[in-house]
Formats: C-alpha cells, sequence, structure tokens
C-alpha cells in the first residue's frame, strides 16, 4: 500500500512516499502530484527514502510526471533511492533524464 504524505517549504513541494508503488496506487499519486502541480511550486521532490517497491507501471508515471514539470517549468527532483530502487532506475535508464539525489543535498542547495 502507497502513503504520500506532501510538505511544503519556500515554494518546494515535498513528496514523501512511503511503501509500495504499483498500478493500483497509481490513480492516488497522480491526484496528489495534480494537487502539488495546481500551486506552481519552482521545485517537486519526491522522497523515496521509504519507497520498498515500484512496478512498471508506476515508473512509467514517473515519466509523464516528469514531462509534466517540464511543461510547467517545475524541476522534478527524487530524494534517497534505495539500492534496489536506483537500480530499477538504473537498468530502465532513468537516471540520465531523472534528477536524483540524497537529502542532505537537496536540503542544502533548496532548503537553507
Amino acid at each position: 500500500m502507497l502513503q504520500v504524505t506532501v510538505e511544503e517549504k519556500n515554494n518546494i513541494a515535498i513528496m514523501h512516499v512511503m511503501g509500495e508503488f504499483y498500478i493500483e496506487s497509481i490513480q492516488k499519486m497522480e491526484k496528489i502530484w495534480d494537487e502539488e502541480v495546481a500551486k506552481a511550486p519552482t521545485v517537486i521532490a519526491i522522497d523515496c527514502a521509504d519507497l520498498m517497491f515500484i512496478d512498471s507501471s508506476a515508473i512509467g508515471t514517473l515519466v509523464k510526471f516528469l514531462n509534466n514539470a517540464m511543461s510547467k517549468k517545475i524541476r522534478l527532483m527524487f530524494i534517497d533511492l534505495s539500492p534496489s530502487i536506483q537500480q530499477v532506475f538504473k537498468t530502465a535508464r532513468l537516471n540520465n533524464f531523472f534528477t536524483i539525489t540524497t537529502r542532505e543535498k537537496f536540503e542544502r542547495e533548496y532548503l537553507i
């Protein structure tokens, strides 16, 4: 089951994603995404520290989010990917398109 909480700071939205992100969770994630995009932040960060699993449908949704963010001039970032999720991103070559960083580096560059 996917749980998502959102933290907003300085025109930045941080979506904390916990659990498993799979096809059945996409509608929930898209609703939260649309609500955040409507607020026109400069950055949306998806905190994946507690994301345990992601399937191919969910990855497709993240690509859709990237395209949507780019069209709205919002920077999309992924924070603290677990080694297994990093491997999925690397296998799908998403690390070439997505901005991936650590929580520490993100906070230093955007929140301080």
